[in-house]
């Protein structure tokens, strides 16, 4: 019996999937040939993407802003030479996460990530109006806990080993799977599979006589 895929195939129904490889193809085509018009497409349609994850990765909009427009820079203009073998998304993440990691490296501490905390900073405007209109206000004193209980886990994600610290957010924060997270960072996915429960053991022992 044939697949769904074979059915779409024979009915002449494209996948989403495949008609997004397609535009992206096109896209690539077009950067390969020189077309500014076609680098700032996708400088503008993957920013907001990358700019989530660099928050949660810096923990402050500046420096969130500034790794994104690093990345930018840095990576449209390769996009020339890149080959399609991974996802365009993919290929910009793991320039952002590179960039992140050698920013670590130059500095003896990072910035607090700002990911576990009680309440998530919305990007979706609907649904904070959602949650405002759902959740009552949070009294002073309700307010002053969660600060205190964000502060102590922020603290303890400082504290992650960074690869460890890496493979957490893209799985909690990305919703990346274990594949993605292993295309992202160039190792195998038995290593995310390690990093992750180990940033889980670790993040519980940190925080275990703490919250």
């Amino acid at each position: 019996m044939a697949g769904a895929g074979e059915l779409r195939r024979r009915s002449g129904v494209r996948s989403e999937e495949e008609r997004t490889d397609d535009s992206t193809a096109r896209l690539l085509e077009r950067i390969r040939q020189g077309d500014a018009d076609a680098f700032e497409q996708v400088a503008r349609e993957q920013a907001p993407r990358l700019f989530r994850l660099a928050l949660k990765l810096c923990g402050r909009r500046e420096d969130a802003e500034d790794l994104v427009q690093e990345t930018l820079v840095r990576a449209l203009p390769a996009l020339r030479r890149f080959e399609g073998r991974a996802r365009l998304s993919t290929y910009l993440i793991r320039a952002l996460t590179n960039i992140w990691k050698n920013r670590l490296r130059s500095r003896k501490r990072s910035r607090l990530v700002d990911w576990f905390r009680g309440k998530r900073e919305d990007d979706d405007a609907q649904d904070s109006l959602e949650a405002t209109a759902i959740d009552p206000v949070p009294s002073a004193e309700q307010r002053i806990e969660a600060e205190q209980r964000g502060a102590v886990v922020r603290d303890a994600i400082e504290r992650l080993e960074p690869n460890r610290r890496l493979a957490l957010l893209l799985r909690e924060v990305n919703e990346m799977s274990y594949e993605e997270i292993a295309e992202t960072t160039g190792v195998a996915v038995g290593t995310v599979r390690s990093r992750l429960a180990r940033a889980r053991d670790d993040l519980r022992r940190l925080l275990e006589d703490r919250l």
